[in-house]
């Protein structure tokens, strides 16, 4: 499968909202479109699904413009921002509902269900659904009919670490079966560590676009001062959270970072995650001096569980974990220089 972009542009109040002088996407490749918001990284999705003409250029598959002939569309499949569920039906129903509309076999529905891991969820409407759930429902369509073109647009919104694991191994196995995937992101945290190529997006136009090389871990800084071989612990401390029908009093070293998703604050050790009722703000509060720092404004981080520090893009940066999985946790550009000031590197 190949796919090629070719002096596309789009024209929107009056303006070049895209600007794409040559994009080339290869089978067996991930790319991974970064860029703040208002970059026209959804625009560009949209446009290579299909959805929206561009004003000029062509979006080739296969050597075929998609605009011309409707039906090499049928080898492309999306995955939007929006989950686009019918609440009401069953997850079985609305992938039902998604198979006849493309005259699917019937075991598809089987089979990406078990992918996604919600085969015994199947029966259960979508409204009794986690939003992370839901999302494993929309990314189960986007595998129906064994596509050649995969678009993902920010992929990883309302997902818990589960699933986002789960979307990563399923691309990179679609990827080996041969398909081309492009998904958009604000940040490489997720997709960095995966994707084959980035593409740094800028006001429509490609700023950047480069293969990832994974990155090889720095050496991790030494924070603690010289002749201490045993942290000063001044005060015990707790943090509380709520898992399941358990409270766990974590200690503060045991937190990898803590985070905000769907409106609940989530704290993360090596081994589990749990909910408290701590704002971010609060936590951050409650840990000063504890070697904790706002990498971003969704993401609280433990210093002392950084290993290395990425920059994908000039104004794309990273924080790889020591945890067994190298959590990547996204870094905005101020923070960044923040971080540098206070660890000195």
């Amino acid at each position: 499968m190949l796919i090629r972009v070719h002096r596309l542009h789009k024209m929107l109040d009056n303006h070049h909202a895209l600007d794409i002088e040559d994009l080339q996407i290869e089978g067996g490749d991930i790319y991974a479109v970064a860029g703040p918001v208002g970059s026209g990284k959804t625009l560009l999705l949209r446009t290579l699904a299909g959805v929206l003409p561009p004003s000029g250029g062509r979006v080739e598959l296969e050597g075929v413009d998609i605009y011309r002939n409707s039906q090499i569309r049928q080898h492309i499949a999306v995955f939007f921002e929006e989950d686009l569920l019918y609440e009401r039906l069953s997850v079985y129903d609305n992938l039902n509902l998604y198979r006849n509309l493309h005259h699917l076999p019937k075991e598809s529905i089987e089979h990406v269900l078990a992918q996604v891991e919600l085969s015994d969820q199947a029966r259960k409407s979508v409204a009794k659904l986690t939003p992370s759930a839901r999302r494993r429902v929309a990314f189960a369509r986007l595998l129906m009919g064994n596509p050649g073109f995969l678009l993902l647009d920010h992929p990883t919104l309302r997902t818990d670490l589960e699933a986002q694991n789960l979307f990563a191994r399923l691309l990179k196995q679609k990827a080996q079966e041969g398909a081309a995937i492009l998904l958009t992101c604000e940040d490489l945290s997720w997709a960095g560590k995966f994707c084959t190529h980035i593409v740094e997006l800028g006001g429509g136009r490609v700023i950047d676009c480069r293969r990832n090389e994974a990155p090889a871990p720095t050496a991790s800084s030494e924070v603690a001062e010289e002749g201490s071989a045993v942290p000063e612990r001044l005060v015990p401390y707790k943090v509380p959270a709520r898992k399941e029908d358990r409270v766990i009093l974590f200690d503060p070293g045991e937190i990898l970072y803590a985070t905000s998703r769907d409106g609940k604050i989530y704290l993360r050790t090596a081994s589990e995650e749990a909910t408290t009722n701590l704002t971010l703000q609060e936590l951050e509060q409650r840990l000063l001096g504890r070697g904790f720092f706002k990498a971003h404004r969704a993401y609280l981080v433990n210093l002392q569980h950084i290993k290395a520090v990425i920059q994908f893009t000039r104004n794309s940066y990273t924080l790889l974990l020591n945890d067994a999985q190298e959590t990547m946790i996204p870094l905005s550009k101020q923070s960044e220089k923040e971080l540098q000031a206070l660890l000195g590197y």
